[in-house]
């Protein structure tokens, strides 16, 4: 039977763990929270859509889709400022705490960061720190960050349309695991309180999640929590409309339609432990599973769901699916190992996310030659996104022929990830000489795989082995002997 473990998380988005790597797919702190904070604001989607109403995603390690979500939503957010205004007052500067804060090196206070490649240092920038624990919202940003977009374009000839054009999006999710996958769509993210209080009631004999559901933090669950005091992401952006996850769902039904019939998937949604974690308007799908097995052929099968959708959802959800007819989105799903299905992949990409499990758990999707592949597959003017800090990590993508930085969070007030590109214009926050020297140390040694086809464990012994016998300084000396 398929092991099924969610949880909520502290921002009420669902999270996961993963019995087969003994892990968390998410944060504690938030699933929500985490896309958006380490791979949506960090990809500067504004500078993407004021040069192209096309961008290309490649989404890899798709899990339940939030990283995908995350995405479209802000877009649909961007798209559609006016309909959210009328609900939300101040959000917008809220989110310019993301997209304006320019760090300094005042605001990275050293005692507070227990990972030592985390820090960023920069001797020529001595500005004034704006950040503290306790942020004034109202004084610090007085502008509205999305009318300075629009100004933007409306003074730009060739973007002046921009709101009234649609953006044309496709995104290509990987993932090995068919029913996480299928799963995607129905993950509600709309967690009443009631529930966020009770929390998880369901009695999960794994130590690690229990910690995690008892508020505690396990040994692989993030060092430090945000600040309680500090501005959290808006609503809206944490509760995707249901029309974003049935455009999604249309889109998994028609590459794998035998989904509806998966009694694996439908035990699950049909659990009754587990029915709070999906959302009961698109799970109504999967009532009508008996009725679905008469239709002899796909287009019949997908007609039949179409209308479905449109006698029980449309009208519940017509404002969302007015605003979502402003993006042309398209989303294919490919159930496969990330090396091999990129290798046959002839597309460029404008965004990657990647968010494979941590090197020590599945380094085949860390080495250097999977980079080096990715690398033929990001566009002059791409990102990739990674929420890794690791040394081995920073240095594949520096020897794979990327120019790589950091990523900065301003609500946490440290790095959270990594950045890689093909432009070095696009690197806002590089690596200091500090961190150039670490990755020159034993840490810095990355992982291989030649041939794109080598086990994880092979990964990792043939890296052990490496390290052994180099006569590189160690990390720890390395920081003793130049303490930063």
């Amino acid at each position: 039977m398929y092991e099924f473990y969610p949880y909520i998380t502290k921002d009420a988005s669902i999270g996961l763990f993963s019995p087969s790597v003994d892990d968390i797919y998410h944060s504690s702190y938030g699933a929500a929270t985490e896309a958006y904070q380490k791979f949506i604001f960090p990809a500067g989607i504004e500078r993407l859509l004021h040069k192209t109403d096309e961008i290309r995603v490649l989404d890899i390690c798709y899990g339940i889709g939030y990283n995908t979500k995350s995405f479209l939503n802000y877009i649909f957010y961007i798209k559609n400022k006016k309909y959210f205004s009328k609900k939300y007052k101040n959000h917008e500067k809220i989110l310019s705490l993301y997209t304006d804060t320019i760090p300094t090196d005042n605001m990275i206070n050293s005692k507070n960061i227990n990972n030592i490649d985390t820090l960023y240092t920069d001797n020529n920038k001595k500005q004034e720190n704006i950040l503290s624990n306790n942020i004034n919202i109202d004084k610090i940003y007085s502008d509205n960050i999305l009318d300075k977009i629009e100004e933007k374009f409306q003074h730009d000839n060739v973007r002046k349309n921009f709101f009234n054009n649609k953006i044309k999006i496709y995104i290509k999710a990987i993932d090995n695991d068919k029913i996480l996958s299928f799963l995607s769509p129905f993950i509600n993210s709309k967690i009443s309180e009631n529930l966020k209080i009770k929390n998880n009631n369901i009695n999960f004999k794994n130590e690690k999640i229990s910690k995690i559901l008892n508020g505690e933090k396990s040994q692989n669950s993030d060092k430090k929590s945000i600040n309680k005091n500090t501005p959290k992401i808006p609503s809206f952006l944490l509760e995707y409309p249901d029309a974003i996850n049935i455009a999604l769902l249309d889109s998994i039904i028609v590459q794998y339609p035998e989904m509806i019939l998966s009694t694996e998937l439908t035990n699950i949604l049909c659990d009754k432990k587990l029915n709070k974690f999906f959302s009961k308007y698109v799970a109504r799908y999967f009532k009508l599973k008996n009725k679905m097995s008469i239709f002899s052929n796909k287009d019949d099968f997908c007609s039949f769901l179409h209308n479905i959708y449109y006698m029980y959802l449309s009208k519940r959800y017509k404002s969302d699916l007015k605003a979502l007819k402003t993006l042309d989105i398209n989303f294919e799903l490919k159930i496969n190992d990330a090396r091999l299905e990129i290798d046959s992949d002839v597309f460029e990409y404008d965004l990657i996310f990647l968010d494979a499990f941590t090197p020590s758990k599945c380094p085949c999707l860390w080495t250097i030659d999977f980079f080096k592949l990715l690398y033929n597959h990001l566009s002059s003017d791409g990102i990739i996104l990674t929420y890794s800090n690791s040394a081995p990590v920073k240095n594949a993508f520096l020897n794979a022929g990327f120019y790589v930085g950091k990523i900065y969070n301003p609500i946490e007030n440290k790095f959270t990830g990594t950045i890689a590109a093909k432009n070095k214009a696009l690197i806002k926050y590089p690596l200091s000489e500090f961190d150039l020297g670490l990755l020159k140390t034993k840490a810095g040694i990355f992982y291989r795989d030649t041939d794109l086809k080598t086990s994880n464990e092979a990964i990792l012994s043939d890296r052990k082995n490496e390290v052994e016998k180099c006569d590189l300084i160690s990390a720890t000396l390395y920081k003793k002997k130049y303490p930063n």
